[in-house]
């Protein structure tokens, strides 16, 4: 299968300038380990550098750059994703309907999810980065990862074809995905809260941050969530996301056992 992109398309991908203060050394060491990560990703790439364009943040870029190439290759590598994922479940689920493949391919494609996955091939050692973003919160180096994963799905596709990056994301995602959806909670709380109070309530929940403690690298938020003056919940978590959903997800619960009664 031949792609609809030039050569000039390519070159982009060729000419990368790093910051002028990034450590020789350091790069030469990263780019040595990479085969061990396309042995992991089970695809060797035809251009490198089309790997390389993947891995490398945007702190090491020379600052004269405009963007950082890996977040266009996220891009695209979150619609081959997306649409790898959507052919794979409606050819496996015939007999569920709309509904249950959104909410399947929702947990599959989602940050936590590709995170995982990102961990099981130990991604994060292999993405370039100034020494001072790996200082990063716990929330910002898992979308990190995640974000990673869809540049290389981006990357892949570049590099062959979309009939090729499909399998090889489909080996890379979809092992154990059953198991791993069912005991990894990806589900997002606070827009099922927002659902349930303009269905109840007619008006949204508000969110609050009580707290904020701990160091900056490993600061924890505590949330307050409330429905008018009625009803309300806490949560904390290592960010304010986190925080925000475990308040709704402790707020859905009160509900919960008030209707079981």
């Amino acid at each position: 299968m031949r792609h609809w992109f030039s050569s000039d398309m390519m070159n982009e991908y060729d000419n990368i300038v790093l910051n002028p203060q990034a450590d020789p050394q350091k790069i030469e060491k990263w780019r040595k380990s990479l085969p061990q990560l396309e042995e992991k990703l089970n695809y060797f790439f035809k251009n490198s550098a089309l790997l390389e364009a993947a891995l490398i943040h945007k702190s090491i870029y020379d600052q004269e750059s405009e963007h950082s190439i890996a977040e266009r290759l996220e891009f695209l590598g979150d619609s081959v994703l997306e649409l790898a994922i959507t052919e794979y479940l409606f050819k496996t689920y015939h007999d569920k309907d709309e509904g249950f493949l959104t909410k399947k391919r929702s947990k599959v494609i989602s940050k936590v999810y590709l995170n995982k996955k990102a961990l099981e091939i130990g991604l994060a050692k292999y993405i370039l980065v100034k020494e001072d973003e790996i200082k990063l919160t716990h929330q910002k180096r898992s979308s990190l990862t995640a974000d990673t994963m869809e540049s290389i799905f981006g990357a892949i596709f570049l590099d062959s074809s979309y009939r090729e990056a499909k399998y090889v994301l489909q080996n890379l995602i979809l092992s154990n995905f059953d198991v791993l959806i069912a005991h990894t909670d990806l589900q997002n709380y606070k827009s099922i809260l927002q659902e349930f109070c303009h269905t109840e309530f007619a008006e949204n929940p508000v969110y609050v941050i009580v707290k904020e403690a701990g160091p900056e690298h490993q600061k924890k938020f505590y949330t307050k969530v409330s429905i008018g003056n009625k009803y309300s919940s806490r949560g904390n978590g290592k960010s304010k996301k986190a925080a925000e959903q475990k308040a709704a997800r402790n707020l859905l619960k009160k509900f919960q056992n008030k209707l079981n009664k």
